[in-house]
């Protein structure tokens, strides 16, 4: 049984109320039990002491119920000071009424420990809450009766045997009918209306007006006990409970008054009311145990529910097909199946249900082999079939269909796209490998007639015999001489296949100042035409690399820069030591670089959108070889977005020993 609060009889400690009762509810109770004590002698019979309901049992055990655990022995001491007072008030000797407040008080205390209302909360919630109640309320009023019996043989003048049974029938219909307004469950709906209701409630009325009418006195209390059965089995248990309650007192009062069939002339007046005692805790047990049973099916029947529409929902609209088969002499059939096997088996279900196909043998295969089959139908889907026996059924299977077209597609998919990548880099790296191979080929092949003509260049400035006018025309061809000499040097740079050494041969000591100047002044015949303003930061550091990879290398960063800046900029040149490294920077104010830019600027050939929109002259080889050669002098080289929206290149690199 689950134990959730509206099905287990008993809740965690946890769940006990979490406000205590309220001091006004404190001065409610007392005076409602006062009250109760005072007036218990109206509901005595003619001549006797000894009421036939005593309310303030029921209202005590009810209070206490309403208390969270540390404050149930204040209520249980309620209960004896306000019993004794009612009883003092109502003219008995104060240690009688004493001994009756003890009564009451131990009745309380047995019933809650009977309840276990010291762990936990108590709800009428099953029909073993009501039984576990009903059997408190005759414990505990058993236990107040022979107390009570005692007391009034002891300090009173009343007898043992005649008072403990009547007393304890008094008390054990108060609890039964008055205390299990405390222990109420959580609310269920139900299907009664309120037409019904009132039906039923006015056809008891009539009964009970019938049944204890003055001037009757035949035997027929026991025609309300269905219509009682009626309200439990369709009624909120509140509801049930209420018109218990109410019906008891109606049949009490009438009976006081004179009617019914317990003051039939015939009957001794203790003997009827030991009669009606009896029937008042007959009729209130009963309702109690129905109602309280009828509401543990409630609570059962809407888990059922919530559990089926889970389980039908799940398998009716899952996308796995579920299907049961029988196997016959005359082929096999489907019992059941789900949405998704009728769409899957689709062509292969014939007439009443008969099932023949691929899927179908795949699914006979699967059973005998108690391992999963793959099938692919007519119209090309692949289905993964299961199939198991039913216990206690030889000629039925169940059957499980998964589409796995979509999966076996996507994997297919994916494995043409890794073939097609890997292809791709092959593709790459041979087309990689022509390059590197065409650039060191064609840069030995161009080194030969280089070095000719800047030697024979050389010897013709030397030579008197070319005019002076004509000299100029030397100096053109043998700038652009060396000119082509470094091309052939950057390509031997980024060609895996050059015959230049991996590491500088010679390694001297420069400082950055020398460096910038000599860079600068190189270059000044391309920034002075579009007037930038080109500094050297103070500030000098020394480094060490190869004199011709450093000059190269900042050459590159400051031809970038003065390609990049547009007219009238600046471009500033920095030395500094950063982290045990020299820091060569040449920041500028173009328009820099996107983050994605920034990520491919040094790769070979790569050039930036914006300067193939510019028509900016270049090979996109530039940064390449300044990464290159920083590399091979031991450094690095990196690009940030500087506060002037630029870019500033720094060159790293080793300091002197």
């Amino acid at each position: 049984m689950s134990t959730s609060s509206a099905q287990a009889p008993y809740g965690d400690a946890a769940h006990r109320p979490h406000r205590p009762v309220p001091w006004w509810g404190w001065l409610l109770a007392a005076g409602l039990l006062f009250a109760a004590g005072v007036s218990g002698a109206a509901f005595a019979p003619p001549g006797s002491g000894l009421a036939v309901w005593w309310p303030a049992a029921g209202i005590a055990l009810a209070f206490a119920l309403l208390q969270p655990v540390e404050r149930i022995s204040l209520a249980v001491g309620l209960v004896l000071v306000v019993i004794t007072a009612a009883n003092a008030v109502t003219g008995r000797p104060l240690p009688l009424a004493l001994a009756l407040g003890v009564a009451n008080a131990v009745e309380v205390l047995i019933a809650l420990g009977v309840l276990q209302a010291w762990r936990r909360t108590f709800r009428l919630s099953s029909l073993r809450a009501a039984l576990r109640f009903a059997s408190a309320a005759a414990i505990a009023a058993t236990t107040a009766g022979v107390l009570a019996g005692l007391a009034l043989t002891l300090l009173g003048d009343g007898e043992l045997w005649p008072t403990v049974p009547f007393v304890a029938a008094s008390h054990a219909a108060a609890l039964l009918t008055i205390a299990p307004f405390a222990a109420l469950p959580p609310r269920i709906p139900v299907r009664a209306g309120a037409v019904e209701m009132a039906v039923q409630a006015t056809l008891l009325v009539l009964a009970i007006t019938f049944v204890f009418h003055p001037d009757l006195s035949l035997p027929l209390a026991f025609t309300l006990y269905p219509f009682l059965a009626w309200a439990a089995f369709r009624f909120p248990i509140r509801l049930v409970l209420m018109e218990t309650l109410i019906a008891s007192v109606a049949m009490l009062a009438l009976t006081l008054v004179g009617g019914g069939p317990f003051r039939a002339e015939s009957i001794d007046v203790m003997a009827g009311a030991a009669l009606l005692e009896v029937l008042l805790v007959t009729f209130a047990g009963f309702g109690l145990v129905l109602c309280a049973a009828q509401y543990e099916l409630r609570a059962l029947s809407r888990q059922l529910d919530a559990s089926t529409l889970l389980l039908g929902g799940s398998l009716v609209d899952a996308r796995i097909g579920l299907a049961i088969a029988q196997r016959r002499s005359d082929g096999t059939r489907i019992i059941w199946s789900n949405r998704a096997a009728r769409a899957l088996l689709g062509a292969e279900r014939g007439h009443r249900d008969a099932w023949a196909g691929r899927i179908e043998q795949a699914a006979v295969r699967a059973l005998h082999s108690a391992e999963q089959t793959s099938v692919t139908t007519v119209g090309g889907r692949s289905i993964t079939v299961a199939a198991n026996a039913i216990a206690g059924d030889e000629d039925r299977f169940a059957v499980q269909l998964l589409d796995v077209t979509s999966i076996l597609q996507a994997q297919q998919a994916q494995v043409e796209a890794e073939v097609e990548r890997e292809s791709a880099r092959t593709i790459r790296a041979e087309l990689e490998r022509q390059r590197d191979d065409f650039l060191a080929t064609t840069s030995h092949e161009l080194r030969t007639p280089i070095t000719s003509i800047v030697g024979y260049t050389e010897l013709l400035a030397e030579s008197d015999a070319v005019p002076a006018a004509k000299r100029g025309w030397l100096d053109v061809i043998d700038r652009n001489a060396h000119r082509l000499a470094e091309l052939v040097e950057d390509l031997l740079t980024l060609s895996r296949g050059a015959t230049a050494p991996t590491r500088p041969q010679h390694l001297e000591e420069l400082t950055g100042v020398e460096v910038f100047e000599e860079v600068v002044a190189n270059l000044r015949v391309v920034s002075d035409p579009k007037r930038l303003q080109v500094s050297i930061a103070p500030g000098d550091v020394a480094l060490l690399g190869a004199r011709g990879d450093v000059l190269r290398a900042i050459s590159n960063l400051l031809m970038n820069a003065i390609k990049f800046t547009p007219e009238g900029g600046r471009i500033r040149l920095a030395a500094s030591e950063d982290d045990g490294m020299a820091l060569l920077a040449v920041a500028d104010t173009g328009p820099g670089m996107s983050e994605e830019e920034l990520g491919q600027a040094f790769e070979r050939f790569y050039r930036a959108p914006g300067a193939e929109r510019d028509n900016v002259a270049g090979t996109g080889l530039g940064l390449a070889i300044v990464a290159e050669l920083a590399r091979r002098n031991g450094g690095d080289v990196a690009l940030t977005r500087n506060d002037d929206g630029g870019l500033t290149a720094e060159l790293r690199l080793p300091l002197p020993a």
